[in-house]
């Protein structure tokens, strides 16, 4: 056997073994990755940031999860940054995780690890599905900040040149299912976030935790009532005002906020599936496609939408 024939040999090896990835397992995740170094930092990026978001937005870590939750990860500089997350809720627990995640090493670290992390940690604390522009809002909040850029830019478009795309807060709120346009509702979600945040810091409490808390009074009341509480805003329609002139301008004008009370986030019943959306499933082409909620009294499912996010931001 020659020297040229056994080199040849030891390449096929070499990708063989770099085709099929690399393995490595922390307390809470198991990542399956292209390479041994990569899928060791991505593991343990992971559990860093579930350890400290849970202490950002909950005030304390997170008791590690009964089994550990696979993460999939494609990395390459071509692919748009994204991922997806599912996990089910059963008689007030959340178990049965698996994420799957793609973009260049750089904003995986920084960006969409983070954003997916804290849907399970928003889960774990609320075992129900949260309402879906806090649950998506929330967890762009804690992205790269070149990325929060991109959607307060296109917030600012959608205001001035093409408001009709957006909603009404009343409107907003009541929201069970993605629209058709799905853009226009993650910018305004993000952006709704970042102003309760910022006026929470005037309340002496975390504004993190603070907007926790006011997640979990809407869900148990009305919208109304915890915003009174947990900000001292009076209604939907004071909130849309003083968030739109936050914005950048009181120009900047939506449809009126009408008097009715949002109707109740209805009850998630014992047995529900939970798939968080963010950015663009990795096996689909550049496309917007929603899926509503399917509720019915034993399975409620929230199927994501699939689109290429950098795309779209370009």
């Amino acid at each position: 056997m020659d020297a040229h024939f056994l080199r040849r040999i030891g390449v096929l090896l070499l990708l063989l073994l770099l085709a099929a990835g690399a393995n490595y397992e922390t307390a809470n995740f198991a990542v399956d990755a292209p390479s041994a170094e990569s899928a060791r930092q991505f593991a343990e990026t992971a559990e860093q940031f579930r350890k400290d978001l849970a202490i950002l937005w909950l005030g304390e870590p997170l008791p590690d999860w009964s089994a550990k939750c696979p993460i999939k990860v494609h990395v390459g500089n071509d692919l748009g940054a994204g991922g997806k997350t599912s996990f089910v809720f059963e008689h007030g627990e959340v178990f049965d995780w698996e994420m799957e995640i793609q973009g260049s090493h750089e904003r995986i670290l920084d960006s969409v690890l983070p954003h997916e992390i804290t849907h399970m940690i928003l889960a774990s604390h609320f075992r129900m599905p949260i309402p879906r522009w806090l649950d998506e809002g929330m967890a762009t909040s804690v992205e790269h900040h070149s990325e929060k850029a991109n959607y307060r830019r296109m917030l600012r478009h959608y205001l001035q040149a093409s408001v009709q795309r957006c909603f009404p807060l009343n409107r907003m709120v009541a929201m069970k299912e993605y629209p058709d346009d799905p853009m226009p509702f993650y910018a305004q979600g993000f952006s709704l976030v970042e102003y309760l945040l910022e006026w929470g810091h005037q309340f002496g409490e975390d504004p993190h935790c603070r907007l926790v808390r006011f997640a979990g009074t809407a869900m148990q009341d009305n919208w109304q009532s915890a915003l009174r509480e947990h900000y001292d805003i009076q209604s939907l329609g004071e909130l849309q005002v003083s968030w739109t002139k936050w914005v950048g301008s009181d120009t900047l004008t939506l449809p009126a906020v009408t008097q009715k009370e949002p109707a109740a986030i209805p009850a998630v019943s014992a047995s529900a599936k939970a798939v968080p959306p963010y950015g663009k499933s990795v096996y689909d082409s550049l496309r917007v496609e929603p899926i509503p909620i399917q509720w019915n009294d034993e399975k409620p499912t929230s199927i994501p939408v699939s689109f290429d996010r950098d795309i779209l931001l370009r």
